[in-house]
């Protein structure tokens, strides 16, 4: 495979741009800075800190970067850590965050990265990382992120991933999970081709998340109509679902999942 077959092969998903956005923006306040965001107990930041002598003459990119959580981790170490989301809701909460906490050298900005001028980002950044995010979806947009680098990228990804009460709303649905490793796998591809040599780290971890059913089915419907229209029918039966398995208006979520960290010099 050369990488023109791979742009027609990997390719942005399709789906509902305004029931994505609409769906971070309910979520934001979870993905806030909290204290287990720190280079000892966070694994991607336990990852970046191992490959990379962070310094303050440093500045970072994170494309995807919800509610700047990661950046403002980054914050105590660099000089600049920048990040950029579609969601205007996510960077809301974010800067509200930063102005609250006084911090000075995170700057946040609504920006999707799958249609962006990526000259305003070109060369800019020491080092560029996106986790865990939608932002990297095809060719294109892997090499906007590698240019807006003068030296180090981090890719993060969910290789797999079980959710005990979202899998069960999919099913209801009749919405099918997505193939994680297939996406991996052309990213892989895609820098060897390039001619990088991409470190790979795979991490396990269990996330809890506990909201309540009001908020839950907010999230959970935003999510399954991200990628495909659901009848009304079936999201009274995410409702009903829902509220069956709550506990005094909680939902409790269970999440197993392993996540790919990729490594490469840019």
């Amino acid at each position: 495979m050369d990488l023109e077959q791979l742009s027609r092969e990997w390719t942005i998903q399709a789906g509902d741009t305004e029931a994505r956005i609409a769906a971070w923006d309910s979520t934001a306040q979870d993905y806030l800075y909290k204290q287990k965001h720190n280079f000892t107990d966070d694994p991607f930041l336990h990852f970046v800190a191992q490959e990379v002598g962070l310094t303050r003459e440093m500045r970072t990119l994170d494309i995807g970067c919800g509610a700047g959580a990661y950046s403002v981790a980054l914050a105590t170490r660099v000089g600049e850590a920048h990040g950029v989301d579609f969601s205007p809701g996510m960077i809301k909460a974010g800067m509200d965050y930063i102005e609250a906490h006084h911090i000075d050298n995170v700057k946040l900005w609504v920006c999707d990265w799958h249609n962006c001028d990526s000259r305003e980002f070109q060369g800019k950044y020491d080092l560029v990382f996106a986790r865990t995010t939608p932002a990297i979806g095809d060719l294109g947009t892997l090499q906007k992120m590698i240019a807006a680098s003068k030296a180090h990228c981090f890719y993060c990804t969910i290789a797999n991933r079980q959710d005990r009460v979202f899998d069960e709303c999919m099913r209801i649905a009749g919405v099918q999970k997505h193939n994680r490793n297939q996406k991996i796998a052309y990213i892989l591809e895609a820098l060897n081709l390039m001619g990088y040599s991409p470190q790979v780290k795979d991490i396990g971890t269990v996330w809890q998340h506990t909201k309540s059913l009001e908020d839950t089915t907010t999230w959970f419907l935003g999510r399954l109509q991200m990628d495909a229209a659901i009848s009304e029918e079936a999201q009274n039966d995410v409702k009903e679902y829902l509220s069956s398995i709550s506990t005094n208006g909680t939902v409790y979520e269970h999440i197993t999942t392993t996540l790919t960290n990729i490594y490469w010099h840019v």
